[in-house]
């Protein structure tokens, strides 16, 4: 088994590593217009962490991205590292920035590219080729390490990438869309890779995207943008089984499964119907999402709750899970069902009727 990767400076086990406070950026249009791209961004990363950031198109994430990593200056507002200001002009070294497009020199092996890179940072170190070794072993692409870039599989060639991200030892990675377009298998061994980096080197992460599989299977924590402002954000499992604003809803469905099918939608009532059912969305978290619930209420209510969308699973490393489920809509069993559910810890929303 290969030794963990270490870096340079181990980042402290708590307290907060990237930090904004207020920060606003403004662009200005070829017609003198101003556009709001962030309104007063506050949040905090600890050391570590990985942590999501959501949200639509144009909502803020793009410029988000490059504020974080000091290739922009924020309009107002204060951007700090470890409690020092960043500034602009290309970033630090501290900092990588990994997006959707891997930048690899197509006729060079992949061990040299990777070593340019660290080079380039770091400068010529005794200890260069065994830190690259590990790195290149770490994100399993060892056995690539002298074959070309444009003779890779997309899998291999995406770690690559993130390899040169990684070469000069940064200890905050940002990944802008970093898992757009992958296939589904090849998204789950570079997810698989992430997580080991963050495990083994301490780095923290800031994923910025609108892929829900990257956020279950990394973060702990996720911050929701919409229209320049942080509109919701809390832990992973926590806002996805409970999503407050409309945005985080859609996300969240996407995450979970939970949406009815439009012939379903076409036919909801706001008013029961005699025999009819209710259909009801329950949230899951924690030990309620690993425990029977829904068998041991129908088993004390004597009768059916079918399952008509959702699914369970994990966030950040925290079970949670959300199903839509459908109830008889006639009384007292409607409300005893709504009732029972509460009691057992469920998040609980009536989505409307159906005969």
């Amino acid at each position: 088994m290969n030794a963990p990767l270490r870096l340079a400076h181990p980042p402290a086990i708590s307290g907060s590593l990237l930090a904004f406070a207020n920060v606003h950026k403004a662009y200005r249009s070829r017609d003198g217009r101003e556009r709001i791209a962030l309104d007063g961004v506050s949040f905090e990363l600890a050391s570590g962490e990985v942590l999501a950031l959501i949200g639509s198109a144009a909502s803020g994430k793009s410029a988000f991205a490059s504020l974080a990593a000091g290739i922009e200056q924020p309009s107002a507002g204060v951007i700090a590292i470890d409690g020092a200001e960043i500034g602009a002009g290309g970033g630090r070294r501290d900092i990588a920035l990994l997006g959707s497009r891997p930048d690899l020199p197509h006729s060079r092996p992949v061990r040299e590219i990777v070593t340019e890179r660290r080079e380039r940072t770091l400068g010529a170190t005794y200890d260069a080729v065994r830190k690259i070794d590990r790195l290149l072993d770490l994100l399993e692409i060892g056995d690539d390490a002298d074959r070309y870039a444009d003779e890779l599989s997309d899998g291999a060639r995406r770690k690559a990438a993130l390899a040169c991200a990684l070469a000069a030892e940064p200890r905050l990675l940002i990944l802008d869309e970093a898992t757009s377009a992958l296939d589904p298998e090849i998204e789950e061994t570079f997810l698989a890779a992430l997580s080991r980096v963050n495990a083994q080197t301490g780095v923290s992460i800031l994923l910025i995207t609108h892929d829900m599989t990257a956020v279950t299977a990394l973060a702990s924590r996720v911050l929701v943008l919409d229209a320049g402002r942080i509109v919701e954000q809390g832990a992973t499992a926590k806002i996805f089984a409970h999503p407050a604003h409309a945005v985080t809803r859609r996300f969240a469905a996407a995450a979970t499964g939970a949406v009815l099918p439009p012939f379903i939608v076409d036919k909801l009532s706001d008013t029961p119907s005699a025999g009819g059912r209710a259909l009801v969305r329950l949230a899951f978290e924690g030990p309620a999402a690993t425990k029977p619930v829904l068998t041991n209420v129908a088993r004390e209510l004597g009768f059916d709750l079918g399952i008509v969308a959702g699914s369970l699973g994990a966030a950040g490393g925290e079970p949670y899970g959300v199903l839509i489920v459908a109830a008889p809509a006639d009384e007292p069993y409607f409300t005893a069902a709504v009732e029972r559910l509460e009691d057992a810890g469920l998040g609980v929303e009536v989505l409307g009727f159906v005969a």
